[in-house]
């Protein structure tokens, strides 16, 4: 009995640690973040971006979602709306520009 109790415990830790799967709104909201965060971490001084949507596709072989992200990029000169795209990977922890 006590062997049965020890096992239940460890399926109920292994089964709560497990990361949550996101999709639909909260999926397209952690991509945004992810893609800002990395905007702001690679970009240059005096340059500011807005990522303002995404649209993505995940690609099961390869674990990870391609993405194309609206962005408007502002500087003391310009002001601009274009497109990026990359590859975010599933545990959104690696981001690659492609364009």
């Amino acid at each position: 009995m006590k062997y049965f109790f020890t096992l239940v415990l460890l399926m109920a830790l292994g089964t709560g640690c497990k990361q949550k799967v996101l999709s639909g709104a909260e999926l397209e909201k952690k991509l945004v973040k992810t893609m800002q965060d990395f905007l702001d971490k690679e970009s240059h001084p005096g340059v500011s971006f807005t990522v303002k949507d995404v649209n993505y596709f995940p690609d099961k072989n390869k674990k990870e979602y391609y993405c194309s992200f609206h962005v408007n990029m502002r500087t003391d000169r310009a002001d601009t709306i274009g497109t990026m795209t990359a590859n975010i990977s599933n545990d959104f922890k690696k981001v690659e520009r492609r364009q």
